[in-house]
């Protein structure tokens, strides 16, 4: 039996978006879809099998970086194929990524956690705020350039000014919010508006710093889903996956893709429900498909999580 593993090569949310391509190549070559990560105590992928490479699966192996868009025909020719990417062919992926993701399914404690959580907040006005921090480095206290480095964190002020334009908009929204580290490196979100996050500790020790939280990165992921409008980190695979793959098409709010200051700033919205990785790094480094918010009242945020798909 020809096999395609995808191990722990990178963060959670883009290994989930390499099982499309995973699952592409079982489409086409017959592989059986190998997943060797930690993760899947809380996470089940239906049509994969929870497996490691061994020696066996070194043998007549391919490894695939980068884009395997060119020569992925060779895949056929190999046993083993040890996935370390989620960029191919777009047009066989494309109609992939929804699917795929509606493979992946959260463990039932969590999704109650989750629902409970959630349901505290079900008559107000809810918006999701993701932060990615760890190995995204902040390059200036006071500018903001999404393509000054390759992953970029966003400095405070710009969620702190997004949130303050919604929360004047609309005075009884409520923030859940999904951080690298911890809730308590954000002090001014928690003294300026009502936040909460995820009551669902994360089991995980072994990632490197970059990658450290407090909190379960499933429940987290699955958390976001959930939320209609979501506050984003540009570039962010973990904004991305939860936001476009995940639950009904959400509406992401990002820094536009020019440099923006401290004493300017601005934010865009977009809505890339369905489509991959490539489509949001393009949308957040070259302005393509966002729209400058310069109104907080026009936008549309509804009441409470939507639940019911997971």
């Amino acid at each position: 039996m020809k096999k395609v593993f995808i191990t722990e090569y990178v963060g959670l949310s883009t290994r989930l978006e390499a099982l499309a391509m995973a699952f592409m190549i079982s489409e086409y070559f017959g592989h059986e879809v190998c997943l060797d990560w930690r993760e899947l105590d809380a996470l089940h992928v239906v049509g994969a099998r929870r497996r490691g490479r061994g020696l066996l699966g070194r043998l007549n192996s391919l490894k695939l970086l980068g884009d395997a868009s060119e020569g992925f025909d060779r895949i056929q020719n190999h046993a083993n194929v040890n996935l370390r990417t989620h960029h191919g062919p777009h047009h066989l992926l494309r109609k992939l990524y929804l699917p795929t993701a509606q493979r992946v399914k959260l463990r039932p404690d969590l999704i109650a956690v989750i629902r409970d959580t959630f349901s505290r907040y079900e008559n107000r006005p809810l918006v999701g705020v993701h932060i990615r921090r760890g190995d995204f480095p902040l390059i200036s206290p006071d500018m903001f350039d999404v393509n000054a480095v390759a992953w970029p964190a966003v400095p405070d002020w710009w969620y702190e000014h997004v949130m303050r334009q919604i929360q004047q908009a609309v005075p009884n929204v409520v923030f859940f919010v999904s951080c690298s580290g911890s809730l308590d490196a954000f002090p001014n979100l928690q003294k300026n508006f009502d936040i909460f996050d995820m009551p669902a500790e994360s089991p995980y020790t072994h990632f490197g710093a970059g990658h450290v939280s407090a909190r379960h990165p499933a429940a987290d992921l699955f958390s976001l889903g959930c939320c209609d409008t979501l506050i984003g980190s540009p570039c962010s695979t973990f904004t991305h996956y939860a936001a476009n793959m995940l639950g009904r098409p959400t509406q992401i709010f990002v820094p536009p893709a020019h440099k923006i200051f401290k004493s300017q700033p601005e934010f865009s919205k977009v809505s890339l429900h369905g489509h991959g990785a490539a489509d949001w790094y393009t949308a957040c480094r070259t302005g393509q498909g966002l729209e400058t918010v310069t109104d907080a009242g026009s936008l549309q945020i509804t009441n409470g999580a939507f639940v019911d798909w997971m």
